[in-house]
């Protein structure tokens, strides 16, 4: 728990204390987004396991892009690397046979309920083929249930229960009894007669039964002293509470009443009795209870939700009426109509409320510990031009001549897609909308204005085409003065993240952006250009050398560190550098000749270190560049260099990719010592770096900022202009120091950022449609996307995307809806928020910007790089300037709660945009939006934040008088002498709730 912040060293020993206490064992930590409530579950699962032999950890969320975000951060408990981490069955029933790895004690499940817990939702459910090949092993112990089944599945087209397969790590007697449960078998019930009188009522059949039979195997499952867990982890719970708040079933058909009943066996098993597992649930936005179907609980009323939490939480009747008659006074206080008054049944009614809900609940909110806003909000005008409406006229009247319904949507659609009658695919709109005519501006030339008034000022927003065809994101604490397009940005640098409404909206702003950057649509049967950085039919030596990580002469070199030194200094340094490494090692510098630079480099490794050079042969093996070149292992060591080979290869060795991968990696741990580490590093610079900078578009790019003629020496130059070794010396800091990433897992979690191949998206032009290739701007849709069959193309998978985000590389902007909205980072290269439309609700607004206000964000590190950088790139030498910068952070003085340094950055706040319709209704809710806002972040930690927004209102208390009247559940807030963040001293100028104990 070293590395944790106060605030949640208070929360995990909160939290610790509850779960492995005598009572009901659970606990709720509510804290807002972004204040790494999964980093405190981890260290929840590591103080709970204490000396236990085994620890099995399951960890439910409500969906894949979360689950492979942050399954990561519990694998590391084992001590095993992620890459070679076993998960396991991806659903209950099939842990028996497919257990995930265990180390170091601790065994990680991670599932989504949708999927893993069959009788989630109403009807039948068959699951997948590996669970029904199990079912058709477990009847054949049941003779005449094995007739009836396959009686039935023999009548259909395509047979379900068609194989077998082995029921490893099942017992009989579990399954059995699992099976007696599920199908309500009575004591001293036969089980056969049983079931097959069940398949023969009129509502049932195969699907049915082989629904009940997964229940049963994951019952089974969960019983088994083997794979039962000791702690479950339920994240984001509230989007799927009926899991621990189940719907009561009053009435109905048999059939519905019988799933209700093996739904609630399940519930049951994970979260209640004598040997329940101890359960943490997380989740930011608690007071919005929501079955997985979408119905809220409690639509209006959340503080009725509250009420169904704390009973759930405390399993205690008589504390459940105790949080209800709390929670009463707490919603009639609100509503008091005298100021006084209001005033003190408030405080009286919310100190109750904290005394009996802090046991079981600990909720931290910045808007409670820190005065001011968490983003800048700058006023964006929206200027609508002449051809923006004749682009609305003739949507507007193609729509309409479909159904006149559409003429009130007409507007809201046409200000949120642009060029709606290009755009809008797969809307009921679409079918005639592809067939209108006369369209005034047709997008796809990728030049001039574009006819969209929030359109082009994104364009301006997120970066113009240059800046959005950079190659890498500038570094927070450069080592020298960036030049060319790194250091023309006329914006703050980083990336941009966007939420829209309309599900056209994504795709619609990605390829109308991507054609600004390419020039436009290219010509129906025009092949893509073919990327450069390609072997050619010539020798490989030269590109090989560029990407080579020299395992000797690379790190001969240390390129110079001073915040503000010129490039021209950098390449003196780095030839002073190599001439006294090589005369120390008796290297002569009294050549003639003029070799080719990666041979000299060759000849040097040779003749300096046989070890080193074998690991150069044995990574150039896995090159495949053809039969072409000389065979490396035929170039003969060298003693004796000229003056001008030195220049060059110092140029090399302090501007060539291959040579900076060499140095991070020394700097982050990561192993070059043996050939399998020298390869698997290889492999990442010369397989997957090499493809991505050989895109066209940076070619370009680098080709026209740079006076040499020859790409791969612009590139060498643009390694310099835009910093490029302390971008991946950042990079490698972030996956190493502030992720979970160690050794060969950073070069690993580098490569998987890098998209090498562009996803695609539609955009009608004329009577066809296009396929707009997309990689600087980007939609995110969810899901796990696929690319097609040949691997080319297609849309990249979502998980994909979010790592490429949170890297300084491509893409630059991404684009979502909703989907994008909860449990997700994308901090780590994103300091702009657009809300391309207005969300709902201030959780919404909440959620929204959360996905960037987080640890360590991008506005984080530049507030601690305008503070710290300069010193930790002096003092760095041969070390990582950007751990350095972190160290120094870690060395002031800690603030009160922990939020100071790693949460809320000093200056350079990240921001939040929305856009200003003048005279628009758009406009005046966008003012009365921000005009609220703080209001709103105080109260989203209430069960009622509407209710209590209007009583400040209503009793004009201002920010600070509504801080004390806000409900606070932080545990570090409690004067509690077993806590060890308790003793904390808070700086006096943030404003602060009392402790209850006060």
């Amino acid at each position: 728990m070293t590395d944790l912040a106060p605030f949640q060293r208070a929360t995990v020993h909160a939290a610790a204390r509850r779960l492995s206490g005598g009572g009901p064992r659970r606990f709720l930590v509510a804290d807002e987004v972004g204040l790494g409530k999964t980093v405190i579950a981890r260290a929840v699962a590591e103080k709970l396991k204490g000396r236990s032999k085994r620890f099995n950890v399951m960890y439910l969320c409500p969906s894949l892009e979360i689950a492979g975000q942050n399954r990561p951060k519990f694998v590391s408990l084992t001590g095993i690397e992620e890459k070679a981490y076993l998960p396991g069955g991806d659903r209950l029933a099939l842990v028996p046979g497919s257990p995930p790895s265990e180390g170091n004690g601790y065994r990680i499940f991670a599932f989504t309920p949708e999927t893993s817990l069959p009788g989630w939702k109403p009807g039948p459910r068959t699951g997948r083929k590996a669970e029904r090949c199990l079912i058709r092993s477990v009847i054949e112990r049941y003779p005449d249930i094995e007739k009836a089944v396959l009686a039935l599945d023999a009548g259909r087209a395509r047979p379900l229960l068609d194989d077998t397969a082995p029921l490893d790590g099942f017992t009989h007697v579990g399954i059995d009894r699992a099976l007696r449960d599920v199908f309500a078998c009575g004591e001293g019930e036969a089980l056969e007669p049983k079931v097959t009188g069940w398949l023969k009522r009129g509502d049932t059949g195969l699907a049915e039964f082989i629904a009940r039979a997964r229940s049963a195997l994951a019952l089974a499952t969960l019983r088994s002293k083997t794979f039962r867990p000791d702690l479950v982890i339920l994240d984001e719970f509230h989007r799927y509470a009926d899991l621990i708040l189940p719907r009561p079933m009053v009435g109905g058909k048999d059939i519905e009443r019988e799933r209700a009943a093996v739904h609630r066996l399940l519930v049951d098993e994970l979260t209640a009795g004598p040997e329940a597992p101890a359960l943490l649930l997380l989740s930011a936005t608690p007071y919005r209870l929501r079955r997985l179907d979408g119905e809220e609980l409690h639509a209006v009323e959340h503080y009725r939700a509250l009420i169904d939490l704390a009973g759930f939480l405390t399993d205690d009747q008589g504390a459940r009426q105790q949080v209800e008659e709390a929670m009463r006074a707490y919603h009639d206080a609100l509503l008091e109509p005298d100021p006084e008054r209001v005033r003190s049944s408030l405080r009286v009614a919310k100190q109750r409320i904290e005394t009996l809900l802090q046991p079981v609940v600990s909720r931290t909110e910045r808007a409670l510990v820190h005065e001011e806003d968490l983003f800048d909000r700058p006023a964006t005008p929206i200027v609508v031009e002449p051809e923006d409406l004749k682009v609305f006229r003739h949507f507007a009247k193609a729509a309409c001549a479909v159904d006149a319904k559409w003429a009130g949507w007409t507007p809201a659609m046409w200000s949120s897609i642009p060029y709606p009658t290009q755009t809008l695919h797969g809307y009921a709109l679409w079918p005639r909308l592809r067939h209108a005519t006369g369209q005034p501006s047709l997008a796809g030339s990728g030049r001039g204005q574009l006819a969209h008034p929030q359109l082009r000022k994104l364009a301006e927003i997120a970066g113009d085409p240059k800046q959005l065809s950079l190659p890498w994101q500038p570094p927070t604490a450069p080592w020298w003065r960036l030049e060319g397009p790194w250091s023309a940005a006329k914006r703050q640098p980083g990336k941009t993240l966007l939420f829209s409404r309309w599900k056209a909206a994504p795709t619609a702003i990605s390829a109308l952006l991507s054609l600004q950057i390419t020039g436009g649509m290219r010509k129906p049967g025009t092949k893509p250009p073919i990327p450069l950085l390609r072997p050619g039919g010539g020798e490989p030596g030269p590109l090989l050398g560029l990407f080579m990580q020299w395992p000797t002469l690379s790190h001969a070199i240390e390129p110079i560190k001073t915040g503000g030194g010129s490039i021209r200094a950098v390449r003196t340094k780095a030839r002073d550098d190599l001439r006294h490494f090589l005369e120390e090692r008796r290297i002569a510098l009294n050549g003639m000749g003029k070799r080719a630079t990666w041979l000299v480099a060759c000849a040097l490794e040779r003749h300096l270190s046989r070890q080193g050079f074998n690991r150069i042969k044995s990574a150039v093996l896995i090159a495949n560049t053809g039969r072409g070149g000389l065979a490396w292992d035929d170039i003969e060591a060298t003693s004796s260099i000229s003056p001008s080979e030195l220049s060059a290869l110092a140029d090399l060795l302090v501007s060539s990719p291959g040579a900076i991968v060499a140095r991070c990696a020394r700097r982050h741990g990561v192993p070059l010592d043996t050939a399998k580490e020298a390869r698997a590093v290889f492999a990442f610079a010369w397989g997957r770096l090499r493809s991505y900078l050989g895109h066209r578009t940076f070619a370009d790019m680098i080709l026209s900022a740079s006076d040499r003629k020859r790409y791969p020496d612009a590139l060498c130059d643009a390694m310099l202009k835009g910093g490029f070794e302390a971008v991946l010396d950042e990079q490698m800091g972030i996956l190493g120091e502030l992720g979970d990433a160690k050794g060969l897992q950073i070069i690993d979690r580098l490569s998987a950022s890098l998209i090498d191949r562009p996803g695609l998206v539609r955009l009608r032009r004329g009577k066809a449609d296009a396929r707009i290739p997309v990689q600087a701007v980007v939609p995110f849709s969810g899901g796990e996307q696929r690319r097609t069959s040949k691997g080319k193309g297609g849309k990249l998978r979502s998980d994909g995307l979010r790592q490429a985000f949170n890297s300084p590389f491509w893409p630059h902007v991404l684009c979502t809806t909703s989907v994008g909205q909860e449990g997700l980072d994308f901090h780590l290269w994103c300091r702009r928020l657009v809300h391309w439309d207005l969300p709902s609700d201030p959780v919404d607004f909440e959620q929204r910007e959360g996905r960037i206000a987080r640890y360590g964000s991008l506005a984080v590190r530049q507030s601690l790089a305008s503070a710290h950088g300069r010193q930790a790139v002096a003092e760095a030498e041969r070390a990582s300037p950007f751990l350095g910068m972190l160290r120094i952070a870690r060395e002031q003085p800690a603030g009160g709660t922990g939020l100071e340094r790693w949460w809320l950055p000093a200056n350079g706040r990240p921001e939040s945009i929305s856009f200003d319709w003048k005279f628009s209704l758009r406009s005046i809710r966008k003012e009365r939006m921000l005009k609220d806002l703080l209001l709103y972040r105080l109260a989203l930690g209430q069960p009622e934040p509407d209710a209590f927004v209007t009583m400040l209102r209503r009793i004009g208390a201002d920010a600070a008088e509504a801080r004390s009247l806000a409900i606070c559940l932080a545990a570090i807030s409690r004067v509690d002498a077993e806590a060890p963040a308790a003793t904390v001293t808070r700086p006096a100028s943030r404003s602060r709730v009392p402790p209850v104990d006060a």
